[in-house]
C-alpha cells in the first residue's frame, strides 16, 4: 500500500511537472500571439510600396482582376476589371483585420469588391439573393502567406482572394487605366458573326468567349481529332490572363496582351506569345457536331421541360433584334419565348409567354413541323400552322420568319442545359436557349 502511494505521488508530480513545462512553451498568450499576427499582416498589407495585384475567384465561378493599395489608417484604394469605369477610377473604402477564431481581413464599407457579392443580380449579372457567390470577409491562412503573396478564403461562400505584390511599373499602368484598356477584349460580344477564329503558333482555333461568365473556349483540329480547351480569365495591368494556360505541343499560351478594338472593322486585335494577330470570323463552325441538333431537340422530350430565350434572336450584332422585350398581349407583358418539342402529334410549339395572374400564360403560337435533321449537322424548321391568333406583323412575325430560314441552323452546346442556335446561312443570326 505504501509503495502504491509513493507511485501515485510520483505520477502526480510528473503530471504537474509536464503541465508546468507546457505553460512555458509559449511566452505569450494565444490572444497576444493572435494580435501580433494581425499587426504583422496589417504591416505587410500597408507596407507594399506599390500596392497589390489581386484576383478574386467567386464561389459561383469566373475570375476578376483588381488592384489594391492599403494604407496604415485602415483605408484601401481599388481598381477593378468589372467595368470600364471601375478599371480607370480608383475607389477608396475601409478595411480592418480582426480576430475571428482565425485572422480575418474584412472590407467593411461598400467598394468594388462588394459588387461581386451584391445580392442584386442586376448589379453583377448573378442570381438574385446570391450575386456571384463572392465574399468581403476573408480568412487568412498563415501557410499561404509569403513576402510577396497572400492568399485568403471567403468566410461565407469560400471564394478566393489572392494578392501578389505589384511593381512600380504595374502601379503606374493601373493608374493610367490599364484595366479599362484591357477590357477592349469585351468588344468581342459586338461581332456580327457568331463564329470567331484566331491563329496562334500556326494553329487555327475557333474562339468562344463569354464576358459575363469570364470564360473562354478554344477548339481546334489535331489531324482529324477535335480538341477543346476551356478556362476562365481576368484582366491585369498587361492584358488578359488565362487562369489555366493553353498547352498545345510546344505552344504555351497564358493569355493576351496589347488588346485593341477597331470600331470601324468591328475587330479585336491581341498579342500572344509575342505575335500580333486579330480575331476574325467564319460563317460556319470549324468543327461541326453532327449530332448536336438532334440532341437539342431530344433533351426536353426525354427529360422534360422546354427551351427558353428571353431576347430571342441576335441579328447583325443587334441584341433582341426584333423587339421582343416590348411585346405585350392584351396589356400583359412578355416574359420569355418558348420552344417545346413534341408539343402535339407531329408538331412542336414556338410561342411567346406572357405574365398573367402571377404565372406564365400562352396566348398563341406557331405549330412547327418536327424539324428536318440534315446529315451535315443542320436543323431546318418549317411551319405547320398556328395556334390562336398569331400576329402577322411585328416582333412575333419577324421572329417566326427568322426561325423558318431555309438554310437552317447549327446547334452549339455551351453547357449542360444551354445551346446557341446559329444561322447556317452566314452565322449572322443566332439565339441562345436555356432549358427549364
Amino acid at each position: 500500500m505504501k509503495r502504491s502511494i509513493i507511485y501515485l505521488l510520483c505520477a502526480v508530480c510528473g503530471f504537474w511537472s509536464c503541465e508546468n513545462k507546457d505553460e512555458t512553451v509559449f511566452e505569450k498568450t494565444a490572444d497576444e500571439r493572435l494580435n501580433e499576427a494581425l499587426g504583422a499582416y496589417e504591416k505587410q498589407l500597408s507596407g507594399a510600396q506599390y500596392g497589390w495585384n489581386a484576383v478574386v475567384y467567386p464561389g459561383g465561378g469566373g475570375s476578376y482582376g483588381f488592384y489594391m493599395k492599403f494604407d496604415d489608417k485602415n483605408r484601401v484604394g481599388m481598381y477593378s476589371d468589372f467595368s470600364l469605369e471601375s478599371g480607370k477610377t480608383i475607389k477608396e473604402s475601409s478595411y480592418r483585420l480582426k480576430a475571428m477564431q482565425t485572422p480575418t481581413l474584412i472590407f467593411d464599407t461598400y467598394g468594388y469588391l462588394h459588387v461581386l457579392a451584391d445580392p442584386d443580380g442586376n448589379i453583377n449579372d448573378g442570381a438574385d439573393g446570391d450575386g456571384l457567390l463572392s465574399d468581403f470577409e476573408f480568412t487568412i491562412y498563415p501557410d499561404s502567406v509569403t513576402t510577396d503573396r497572400m492568399a485568403f478564403v471567403g468566410r461565407k461562400n469560400k471564394s478566393k482572394l489572392v494578392l501578389t505584390r505589384a511593381t512600380q511599373a504595374e502601379q503606374t499602368a493601373f493608374n493610367a487605366g490599364a484595366l479599362a484598356n484591357a477590357k477592349a477584349f469585351d468588344n468581342i460580344s459586338k461581332y456580327q458573326v457568331y463564329f470567331k477564329r484566331i491563329t496562334l503558333g500556326g494553329v487555327t482555333y475557333e474562339l468562344s468567349a463569354n464576358p459575363v461568365s469570364r470564360t473562354i473556349k478554344l477548339t481546334w483540329l489535331d489531324g482529324n481529332t477535335a480538341k477543346e480547351f476551356n478556362t476562365s480569365y481576368y484582366y491585369t495591368s498587361s492584358g488578359l490572363v488565362f487562369t489555366n494556360p493553353l498547352v498545345n505541343g510546344s505552344n504555351r499560351i497564358t493569355g493576351f496582351t496589347n488588346i485593341g478594338w477597331d470600331a470601324s472593322k468591328l475587330q479585336v486585335s491581341v498579342t500572344a506569345n509575342g505575335a500580333n494577330t486579330v480575331i476574325g470570323t467564319a460563317a460556319k463552325p470549324l468543327i461541326v457536331n453532327r449530332t448536336a441538333a438532334r440532341e437539342w431537340w431530344d433533351a426536353p422530350v426525354s427529360s422534360g421541360g422546354e427551351w427558353r430565350t428571353v431576347e430571342g434572336f441576335k441579328v447583325n450584332g443587334v441584341e433582341d433584334a426584333f423587339g421582343l422585350k416590348d411585346l405585350t398581349s392584351d396589356s400583359f407583358p412578355y416574359v420569355v419565348y418558348l420552344y417545346i418539342p413534341a408539343y402535339g402529334s407531329g408538331y412542336d410549339l414556338f410561342a411567346p409567354a406572357f405574365i398573367e395572374d402571377g404565372g406564365l400564360s400562352l396566348h398563341y403560337g406557331d405549330a412547327v413541323r418536327t424539324p428536318t435533321f440534315v446529315n451535315d449537322g443542320r436543323i431546318i424548321f418549317s411551319n405547320a400552322g398556328t395556334l390562336g391568333a398569331v400576329p402577322t406583323t411585328g416582333p412575333v412575325a419577324k421572329t417566326s420568319a427568322q426561325l423558318y430560314d431555309a438554310n437552317g441552323y447549327y446547334l452549339i452546346q455551351t453547357s449542360e442545359k444551354t445551346y446557341d442556335m446559329v444561322s447556317a446561312k452566314d452565322g449572322k443570326a443566332w439565339v441562345s436557349w436555356f432549358r427549364r
